[in-house]
């Protein structure tokens, strides 16, 4: 992934004009989109990766994200809204802190044979 123009993000240390224009300068669409939850407050940390809310909940950890976004449109090569957003979130401090760890509940569910949707056993 080119990571020079996002961390030429790393300059910018409030969500003001200029932030806005170099995203967009820089990522279009994304940028904007990145710029939007950020400023909506939809960018999460937990103790190990961070998670933005848009239509679902994306988990974003280092240069990676499981939005199929980045991972089918852009083939992990260019970051997505969603990596743009937590690295302006981190550089201006706009993030919410959850203290918690995160729980696949789907998969403890499965280990004890649960089954979601299925009545009470």
């Amino acid at each position: 992934m080119n990571r020079s123009k996002v961390r030429d993000l790393k300059k910018f240390k409030k969500l003001d004009y200029q932030l806005y224009k170099t995203l967009l300068t820089s990522f279009g669409r994304r940028g904007d989109k990145a710029f939007f939850y950020v400023r909506e407050g939809r960018v999460k940390k937990y103790r190990d990766f961070f998670v933005v809310v848009g239509r679902e909940e994306y988990v974003v950890d280092d240069d990676f994200c499981t939005c199929k976004d980045f991972q089918i449109n852009l083939k992990g090569r260019e970051p997505c809204a969603h990596i743009l957003a937590v690295e302006v979130a981190k550089n201006v401090g706009m993030y919410d802190l959850i203290d918690a760890y995160y729980i696949d509940f789907t998969s403890i569910s499965a280990r004890r044979g649960w089954r979601f949707g299925a009545g009470v056993r």
